[in-house]
């Protein structure tokens, strides 16, 4: 266990090579700030900043971006040498013993550190727009069969296929997801009302730092430069209102109920630290996958855990193991793909990079599990989960990095509740 101004745990996803960025406040102070996660503690960033003017005119280079801000997006536009830099000073000042961490709190401010149980998280970044991408084989290939499609379009292998989501409906960590509503086949006539078959999808979000203009685009090699970092993700899925509307136009309202995310941006310098992300050469085509741009390989990769609990999250149940490697397409070619039509990205856009599936013991989704509703999954406990119920809690995890430099994201934890009462005009 390391020992800075706080003690650091051992299996800690946010060590000291981590320093992820994200939104919080506090009971005692509750406009949401700028903090990073180190242990079990946040580090409040505007405290530290003014703590630093005392000492240091380097942090008057941070001020207009931090102070006061409840959002990452004026910091993340910054451009990533600067960035960079100040990651890298936020690490020095917790390892230097004479930095203003570790001097007495003066009249009138506010600790510079503050307990994890005390920090109310938020959304860490003024989200513009949401796209969601499908880049597993293995996820195209069997909810396709479910779907009542037997092959792989062929423009899979060609482009990563994606949709423009909600931005409006990305929730954070801990926020509860009520029901989803929506149009349902009937024997006769569709009717409106709750979903009965609630799935989760877990996946990786990236958020956008620096913009693409309008009429602009990059390519996969210099995608690096416009991503800030990642975020767990949980795509809700009503699976029933989803294939009834999705043809011939895609996904709309059964996708649209809620996106959660977890709350601490894990930078790509971070993971490239950690030897979680390698940027290899352009290797050709390689069995029919198009790996002509740069592509993003993942030695070590990043891997997401899935757990259920029925019973308030006293008990977990594992549900499946999935790893980014495993994609078709990587980040830096999903980024580079969307920005090609030159529509504009701006600083704060989000993109998920689709279920994370594989092999059957590295299913992203339960409509994968339980081959959609066919087959029911046997809990430990002896009772069978089909879909999500109301009280379910879908927690996820996910680490990167190799041995003796592991990080993680956190926990990503949502509390399914009942929908609403339907309109019934």
């Amino acid at each position: 266990m390391a020992t800075y101004p706080f003690p650091i745990p051992h299996d800690s996803p946010f060590p000291m090579g981590n320093i992820p960025f994200g939104i919080f406040s506090t009971e005692a102070h509750q406009t949401p700030r700028p903090g990073v996660a180190l242990g079990d503690f946040v580090l409040d960033l505007q405290e530290l900043i003014a703590l630093g003017l005392e000492y240091s005119l380097y942090a008057l280079t941070y001020l207009p971006f931090l102070l006061p801000k409840s959002s990452l997006n004026q910091f993340t536009a910054l451009a990533p040498s600067l960035r960079r830099d100040f990651r890298s000073s936020i690490q020095s000042m917790i390892h230097n013993e004479a930095s203003v961490l570790y001097k007495p709190v003066g009249p009138g401010r506010r600790p510079a550190i503050v307990p994890g149980t005390e920090a109310k998280m938020h959304l860490p970044m003024r989200i513009g727009s949401f796209t969601d991408f499908m880049c597993s084989l293995e996820h195209v290939q069997t909810v396709g069969k479910l779907a009542g499609y037997p092959t792989v379009p062929p423009n899979f292998y060609h482009i990563p296929l994606a949709y423009n989501g909600r931005a409006s409906s990305i929730i954070v960590s801990g926020q509860d997801l009520p029901r989803p509503i929506g149009m349902l086949p009937g024997s006769d006539i569709p009717y409106y009302s709750h979903s009965r078959k609630l799935d989760y999808e877990v996946e990786m979000g990236v958020f956008i730092s620096q913009e693409i203009p309008y009429g602009e685009s990059v390519n996969a090699a210099t995608a690096r430069e416009h991503i800030f970092g990642f975020v767990l993700m949980n795509d809700w899925s009503a699976r029933d209102i989803q294939f009834y509307e999705m043809t011939p136009l895609g996904p709309f309202n059964g996708k649209a109920a809620g996106t959660s995310i977890s709350p601490w941006i894990v930078t790509l310098d971070a993971l490239e630290e950690a030897g979680a992300l390698i940027v290899s050469e352009a290797r050709g085509l390689v069995g029919g996958k198009n790996t002509m741009s740069p592509f993003l390989q993942c030695p070590y990769d990043i891997s997401a855990q899935v757990r259920h609990s029925g019973d308030g999250g006293s008990s977990k149940e594992m549900l499946g193991i999935s790893d980014l490697k495993h994609l078709h397409w990587s980040p830096f070619q999903m980024l580079a793909h969307q920005s090609s039509s030159a529509c504009g990205i701006s600083t704060g856009d989000l993109f998920g990079t689709g279920t994370l599936s594989s092999t059957v013991e590295q299913s992203g989704c339960l409509q994968e599990i339980v081959s959609g509703g066919q087959r029911p999954m046997k809990l430990s406990d002896g009772s069978e989960l089909t879909w999500l119920e109301d009280g379910d809690t879908v927690i996820m995890e996910a680490w990167a990095g190799s041995r003796g430099k592991q990080i993680g994201f956190g926990e990503l934890r949502t509390l399914v509740t009942p929908g609403r009462t339907p309109n019934s005009e």
